[in-house]
This record gives structure tokens, C-alpha cells and sequence, in this order.
């Protein structure tokens, strides 16, 4: 029987609902299959990677300085919709989005789990 972070991350991975995790850091530490669908690049390349990749051009680092105040103070909720968030594809397509950002802490560490799905433009 698994426990903690693996457990986690094998239920989530195993959904149909798009979920990328990220820690403190900004790093992708699972983007299952479905989030590949939404975003355009393997999970396999994302996780380790900063998750400011897939936010458009431009905005990248003050979306670094939103993550780290929603980690200073973590709870569940929509990410900011009045700002009509987007996701930048690797082709530099622009996606948007909803996400629902989830807080989890397993052992020491704290994770956010989001929900992503595409919206109408």
C-alpha cells in the first residue's frame, strides 16, 4: 500500500479532469494526461520544470510573485477570474482557462493541485 506524496500523485495522474501540482518552488511535479490535452507539451517534459512556462509571454513574473502570495496564505478557490486567465501552448497558442487551485499538504510539504479546464473565449 502507497502512502503520502505517491498515493497522491497516482490518484490524481489517474482522472480525467486536467490536474497539474506544483510546489512552493513552482515546479511541476505531476501533469497528467488530460492537462497535456489543455496545455500542448508533455507532462513528462513539464514535470521539474517551472509552471510559469505555461503562462503567456509577458506575464510570467508577476505570475511568480501571485504564487508565492497564494502559498503565503493557501486555500481553496478559483484563480483569479476577473483577470481572464490564459495558457501559452508551446506554439505560442493562447488557451483560456479555468482553474481551480487546491491546497494539499502531505507530510512537510505543501502542494497545489489545479483543476484546469478550458473555457469559452
Amino acid at each position: 500500500m502507497q502512502s503520502g506524496l505517491a498515493y497522491e500523485l497516482e490518484v490524481l495522474d489517474d482522472t480525467d479532469e486536467a490536474i497539474v501540482v506544483v510546489n512552493v518552488e513552482g515546479t511541476v511535479v505531476l501533469m497528467n494526461l488530460a492537462a497535456e490535452k489543455i496545455f500542448g507539451v508533455s507532462g513528462d517534459y513539464m514535470v521539474g520544470e517551472y509552471h510559469e512556462q505555461l503562462v503567456p509571454e509577458g506575464m510570467q513574473w508577476g505570475h511568480q510573485a501571485y504564487r508565492r502570495g497564494y502559498f503565503a496564505e493557501p486555500s481553496p478557490r478559483w484563480m483569479d477570474p476577473g483577470l481572464d486567465p490564459h495558457a501559452q501552448r508551446p506554439d505560442g497558442t493562447l488557451v483560456p482557462i479555468a482553474v481551480w487551485l487546491d491546497p494539499r499538504k502531505v507530510g512537510d510539504a505543501l502542494f497545489v493541485v489545479a483543476h484546469v479546464s478550458e473555457r469559452a473565449a
